[in-house]
């Protein structure tokens, strides 16, 4: 009897020590820095004022040099591959390009703001399609911004100065918009960027009332959460957004030097970074992409780099 009393004894100790032991390990998780690259200038490989990045199926980063009138494309250690555009308003040519979103044929599409369109290229940076110009109407524009495409290859583009969402199908054909100026459910001041989830679910960075709202595929209002602020959970004129592939939604919280990272119903779970100009430090951060190996790419906008991370 003593035997076993004794072996129960030991064996509940054993276990409770490795519960506490995962315990403490599923704590001790954070993002941590891998890498970073860029510095401000004019030459490949650097950037004026970055602000979207998108991923392909390669793990390439397309990343918005919004100054330098280009799209740059680098590995996922931050070699250039390639980049094209131009300042200008014909095919190819930018008057600020600020987002970027590629869909399942590794298409890129490009929010041209201040020439109110939305371009599509190839992933070599061929040209192939626009849409949009100057309005209020359907498919037209007032300084668009943010873009994502979700799993049906739909284009949700944040018309910003209009305050709404509009939804294209991958031609340009426009499908529904909602969205109007305000701060109730389903208003917005100025929308700046937009992420979808596996089921199509639209997340919409609501960038003055410094909120995320959440809405399914057809644009009905489904939740929100934030408000100006600095504590968790808080965001004070945040400017990007992406979900990972377990559905938590990472927020670049912009002028709060961070990125925070909620479960799909707002609930806030961690944050990273500072201001700074080091290793996992921010200047205005903006754009944020995952990719496929759940590296995290932040576009650290005033420090003109990008910088990579891991969860772990």
């Amino acid at each position: 009897m003593f035997k076993h009393t004794k072996a129960l004894m030991v064996a509940t100790i054993i276990f409770s020590c490795m519960f506490l032991c995962c315990g403490e390990d599923e704590v001790s998780h954070e993002y941590k820095f891998v890498l970073a690259w860029g510095s401000e200038g004019t030459e490949d490989g650097q950037f004026q004022n970055p602000h979207g990045i998108a991923i392909d199926s390669q793990n390439n980063i397309y990343v918005a040099d919004v100054e330098n009138y280009r799209i740059q494309v680098f590995d996922s250690e931050g070699n250039l591959l390639r980049s094209w555009g131009s300042q200008g308003v014909k095919d190819g040519e930018f008057l600020g390009p600020n987002d970027v979103a590629i869909d399942s044929a590794d298409n890129v599409y490009v929010v041209d703001t201040f020439s109110n369109r939305i371009q599509v290229f190839d992933s070599e940076g061929n040209f192939l399609r626009s849409w949009g110009s100057e309005g209020s109407g359907d498919g037209e524009f007032d300084r668009p911004f943010g873009i994502a495409i979700d799993s049906s290859d739909r284009v949700i583009v944040a018309d910003r100065y209009n305050h709404r969402i509009q939804v294209f199908d991958s031609d340009g054909n426009f499908i529904l918009a909602f969205g109007a100026e305000g701060e109730g459910d389903g208003e917005f001041n100025h929308p700046i960027a937009v992420a979808t989830d596996p089921s199509d679910n639209i997340y919409v960075v609501d960038y003055i009332n410094c909120r995320v709202q959440k809405f399914t595929s057809d644009g009905t209002f489904v939740s929100s959460w934030g408000e100006l602020g600095s504590e968790e959970g808080q965001l004070r004129y945040p400017q990007g957004i992406a979900l990972t592939s377990d559905d938590y939604v990472l927020v670049a919280d912009t002028n709060n030097n961070r990125v925070q990272q909620f479960d799909t119903d707002g609930n806030f779970f961690i944050e990273f970074g500072v201001m700074g100009t080091g290793d996992g430090e921010f200047d205005h951060p903006q754009g944020i992409a995952i990719d496929s190996d759940g590296y995290v790419y932040v576009v650290d906008t005033s420090n003109n780099r990008v910088q990579k991370f891991i969860y772990e």
